[in-house]
């Protein structure tokens, strides 16, 4: 086996935002010069087309759709065998998975797999995060790809290294995601989140609330409608939830003030 391809897709959101933004002001100045039920129509076909040209964008726009490694170079030796029982297999132990993720992310850069896993969540059909991303990242039969990606993630469960990795390539996805594309994207999910761990916050029995919030998700099987609950009660017992909740208000801080 001369090489692998591990497909993972780095979008080129900056290319889409910046489009998406400058199409959107556009109507919007064209909508306060002008009105009637013509025009209406006019802005929301014009709408339309930007919403098509943003998801062309996401897809073809300054995309890396396969990362290639020539396992034939020595460096990557120690993953061969690996990559082999994979093949076979459909499946890594947690050591070869380690080993091939090291190997990757070496080849393809810390702060370019963080984009790549940002721009995996992506419904590019709808504009939308992608509601089967987690689905597929702990599916029994997930790919290559997702299985790496899932132990990418891993690694910042911990507070110190999610915190080291936030300061060290914020402002570069800042840069990549214009509060136009943050808007359509993540911010109410975003939102969402924060609302749940303050509504939390303020509970005087957060076990007797947690009980009662994981009985109606078993009961009701509503354990999509509670994941911004149940969210925060697995990052408070890997003790990362203060951290996580100020990164992401400072996220949602860095937007608003544009």
């Amino acid at each position: 086996m001369k090489s692998a391809i591990v497909i993972l897709v780095i979008i080129g959101l900056g290319l889409v935002g910046v489009a998406y933004y400058f199409s959107l002001e556009s109507f919007k100045l064209i909508e306060r010069k002008q009105e009637g039920d013509y025009l209406n129509e006019v802005i929301l076909e014009n709408e339309m087309i930007a919403e098509e040209s943003a998801r062309e964008e996401l897809v073809y726009g300054n995309t890396i759709i396969n990362q290639y490694m020539d396992l034939t170079k020595p460096e990557y030796a120690v993953i061969n065998p690996c990559m082999q029982k994979f093949h076979h297999t459909g499946k890594l132990d947690a050591l070869c998975l380690n080993e091939v993720l090291d190997a990757v992310v070496d080849d393809f850069g810390e702060d370019s797999f963080i984009k790549a896993v940002i721009g995996s969540s992506i419904d590019y059909e709808n504009l939308a995060l992608d509601h089967t991303f987690l689905e597929k990242l702990f599916s029994e039969r997930s790919s290559l790809a997702d299985k790496l990606r899932l132990g990418f993630l891993n690694r910042y469960r911990n507070p110190d290294c999610l915190q080291r990795a936030f300061d060290r390539y914020k402002d570069n996805l800042f840069g990549s995601i214009p509060k136009s594309l943050y808007q359509k994207i993540f911010e109410k999910k975003l939102v969402e989140c924060l609302s749940a761990y303050e509504e939390i916050a303020r509970q005087t029995n957060k076990e007797a609330f947690f009980e009662d919030i994981y009985y109606k998700a078993d009961m009701r099987n509503l354990h999509a409608q509670y994941w911004k609950y149940t969210f925060w009660k697995r990052r408070a017992i890997e003790k990362n939830d203060k951290m996580l909740y100020a990164i992401l208000t400072e996220i949602k801080n860095h937007y608003n003030d544009q």
